[in-house]
């Protein structure tokens, strides 16, 4: 599969007088002096192989490649660029091995998609540019409304000196949240409401644990504190309690809620969880496969997880019984009549810069826009063609040079499939929409192997429940508060002074230390560079209010 060709326009064409065309049409100033033998502006990207992709795209359709694909014809019939890599690398090691060396070098492909603190980096070597006038003039009406909706975390997150040097791959910070997920049909057989309270869950977790029997487990935790699966964070949010978050403590001043009086409340409830049996009592070496085994075993029906543990975890307990079903619930709260406080922090962890060598900077802004177009756009979209093909082939967008996660799409689709799933009629649905109505009315009519989707995206799913979040006046989400690129010391203390706290923190849970070690293993955190680091954030905080 070769390339099409592209006309391009006549180097007497007055630049001028197009290059304020901000659609996703053929770059306004290309011209022939600039361009390669195929007649085509190069522009350079650097990217990571995708086992994805691999088992799915390419093993399904022949003529695709990496770098010759329906994304680099695309590009270039409609943009005029020639969509070159620099290097594939073949593991994220090799990965971020060969991106450092180009940093050193100062030798960076046009465009990439960094950290944090890569994007910093860049900066402080000179090597990105200021990304802000680019998108004002290019982006289309679709994009500019998606950085919009995604708030501006995402964007103040990549500016160093008020200079816009990252444009955010998006992601949806509400699905950060923390959900309590419950076995329903145990709920059911036993005549119990879904809990509102620490108390009310406990009484649930006993009667689970005696509906199940020998060997079974209460509440499900790995030794991942925080891992989104079998974590604490919601059952710290029951008594204010952020761990890894920094909150603002009433002053103005931002703490690290991992060192709270309210952490150490959390802590002392989850020691009292662990002494009455109600936890695995060795959830400490347990990763989340081994976690899982009671839950598919059928020892255990209670864990906190986030808004997509049905496609994974749950869907495995529902695969080895097809009578298991799983409903999402807010997580309880300490006290009766508390509003609901989940924890949310920024889910962009992502941005794509360009390097100051780049003669077209805008090509960014017009590939986005063409993936927005071609994937998102629920009016133009060719989802089919250019993301989703189907008959094995899933992940074709993945070939995009340049891609984007619209930050609400998941709550769009769950709004927009609703009736759809009701009447069992597609209607107009399309593209994702389209893909999910039809996985979640697999589900409905009896297909238990769709039955994750149907737990996300359909009634009572875990996406309405996020919606709940966000829309009732009995629930307060935090922030994490703290959204620039870490600063030296965090750079260079924070998994260390993390590791210090944790590893306290899992034996006051077992019952190894007491309570109090909470309380020195805290001043050992700050002497050995946590109140520096602490002191780091509230002077960016200062800055950036």
């Amino acid at each position: 599969m070769k390339k099409k060709m592209m006309m391009l326009m006549a180097t007497t064409m007055s630049v001028a007088a197009l290059a304020g065309c901000g659609n996703a049409g053929a770059n306004p100033q290309a011209n022939s002096a600039e361009t390669g033998e195929n007649g085509l502006i190069p522009i350079t990207f650097v990217r990571q192989q995708d086992p994805m992709v691999e088992s799915n795209v390419f093993a399904h359709l022949k003529d695709q490649s990496y770098e010759d694909n329906v994304w680099t014809d695309l590009i270039a019939d409609e943009l005029g660029y020639d969509v070159l890599y620099s290097w594939i690398a073949s593991s994220p090691d090799l990965y971020t091995q060969k991106f450092n060396a180009a940093i050193a070098s100062g030798d960076i492909p046009d465009v990439a998609i960094v950290d944090k603190a890569n994007l910093k980096r860049l900066v402080e070597a000179d090597l990105i540019v200021d990304l802000g006038p680019y998108i004002d003039q290019y982006a289309s009406d679709y994009l500019k409304g998606l950085l919009e909706v995604g708030g501006d975390s995402a964007i103040k997150a990549s500016m160093i000196d008020n200079v816009q040097y990252g444009l955010p791959f998006l992601d949806c910070d509400l699905e950060m949240a923390q959900i309590l997920w419950l076995r329903q049909d145990w709920l059911d057989a036993l005549n119990l409401e879904a809990p509102k309270t620490i108390e009310e869950l406990k009484t649930v977790l006993k009667a689970f644990m005696d509906y199940a029997g020998d060997q079974s487990v209460g509440l499900a935790l790995s030794s991942d504190l925080y891992g989104n699966q079998f974590d604490i964070k919601g059952w710290c949010n029951a008594y204010g309690a952020y761990p890894q978050y920094w909150i603002d403590d009433g002053s103005g001043k931002l703490v690290y809620g991992s060192t709270t009086p309210e952490m150490k409340e959390a802590l002392g409830s989850l020691a009292e969880l662990y002494a009455e049996g109600l936890v695995d009592p060795e959830f400490y070496v347990n990763d989340g496969q081994k976690a899982n085994e009671a839950l598919v075993n059928g020892k255990c029906g209670a864990m906190y997880g986030f808004h997509a543990s049905p496609l994974d975890y749950l869907q495995s307990v529902v695969n080895a019984d097809e009578n298991a079903d799983w409903m999402p619930y807010m997580i309880p709260m300490a006290q009766a009549g508390e509003k609901v406080r989940p924890g949310i922090h920024m889910a962009t962890g992502s941005w794509y810069v360009v390097s100051k060598k780049c003669e077209h900077p805008e090509a960014l802004v017009q590939m986005m826009n063409l993936y927005c177009e071609k994937v998102l756009d629920p009016e133009l979209n060719e989802y089919e063609v250019y993301a989703n093909p189907g008959n094995g082939a899933e992940g074709l967008w993945k070939l995009a040079p340049v891609n984007m996660s619209g930050p609400n799409k998941n709550q769009v689709t769950t709004k927009e499939i609703s009736e759809h799933l009701k009447t069992q009629d597609p209607g107009d649905l399309n593209g994702e929409m389209y893909s999910m109505w039809d996985y979640c009315n697999k589900a409905l009519n009896g297909d238990k192997t769709y039955w994750g989707w149907n737990r996300v995206f359909g009634q009572n799913g875990s996406q309405e429940l996020l919606m709940e979040y966000q829309s009732s006046d009995q629930v307060e989400i935090v922030h994490d508060q703290f959204l620039g690129a870490a600063g030296d010391v965090m750079t260079t203390k924070k998994t260390t002074l993390d590791d210090m706290l944790d590893e306290v923190f899992i034996k006051i849970i077992s019952g190894q230390e007491s309570l109090d070690a909470f309380d020195t293993v805290v001043e050992e955190w700050k002497a050995a560079g946590g109140q520096d680091m602490t002191d780091e954030v509230n002077a960016w905080y200062e800055e950036n209010k």
